[in-house]
This record gives structure tokens, C-alpha cells and sequence, in this order.
């Protein structure tokens, strides 16, 4: 996961602007019998709540990274940007490259996310300033 720190970098015509969505509804259900002496709860963006089984617990959660893959997510080819300690966070691609590069937004409270394909013709991709996305080129 990359931290949402980047400098402005002026989006031009021909760029294609990727914003995460803001926030993402997710749900979590207990499907099975819990053991005696346990207690179900449920951990929310800011509480912690009793749910009883078979609870569904519904929250709604905001976007807090992005990440950048080589190929489908599913593939686990997370890349590294160009200088993970630079102070704009950008990576760079080959202009002949194989694969499909994917933008993944990262929710809090939940190990879902959502991906995105870039267009083709992308050879790079910046971390927005101001909202969890990218701007790429």
C-alpha cells in the first residue's frame, strides 16, 4: 500500500484521471455456529459492537491507498514506485510492455478492494494529492 502523499502534478487534456471510489459498502456475515464461551463482534471504522450470529455487519468505509499492478491483482504483481521515497510517488511503465497495468484502491477496515485496468497506452501514473487515485500519462 502506498501512503496518499504526493506533490500536484497538472493533469493535461490527454490524461486519464482515476479516482477511487470515496467510500465502499462492505459486509461481513457469520456463516457458521459459534463456539461456546465466544462472543461475536464486529469491528466498524470507529467501534466495537456485539453481532449476533447470523449477524451481518454492513459498513461503509473510505478509500485510503493505491496501489499499481503488473497484470491482474489476482496475480499479486504489486508494483514499487520508481523512488518509494520520493516525495511524488510515480510509476513508470514500458511503452512495449505484455501486460495490463491495474489500479487498485484500498478501503479502511477491510481487505476488499477494487480494481481498475488502465488504458494501454499509459506510460505512467502519479498518486493524486488530493483524493485517493492517480493521474496517468
Amino acid at each position: 500500500w502506498m501512503a496518499l502523499l504526493a506533490a500536484p502534478w497538472p493533469a493535461l487534456a490527454a490524461d486519464w484521471k482515476m479516482d477511487c471510489p470515496a467510500q465502499l459498502a462492505t459486509a461481513q456475515t457469520i456463516t457458521g455456529t459459534v463456539p461456546a464461551d465466544w462472543s461475536p463482534i464486529a469491528r466498524g471504522v470507529s467501534a466495537v459492537r456485539d453481532a449476533k450470529p447470523p449477524a451481518s455487519d454492513t459498513d461503509t468505509t473510505p478509500a485510503i491507498s493505491v496501489s499499481v499492478f503488473d497484470g491482474p491483482p489476482v496475480e499479486m504483481a504489486d508494483l514499487v514506485p520508481d523512488d518509494p521515497n520520493a516525495r511524488v510517488v510515480r510509476w513508470t511503465f514500458a511503452k512495449d510492455r505484455t501486460r495490463d497495468i491495474y489500479i487498485v484502491c484500498h478501503y479502511a477496515d477491510t481487505r476488499l478492494a477494487l480494481a481498475r485496468k488502465a488504458p494501454a497506452t499509459v506510460t505512467s501514473c502519479q498518486l493524486q494529492a488530493s483524493t485517493a487515485g492517480v493521474i496517468c500519462r
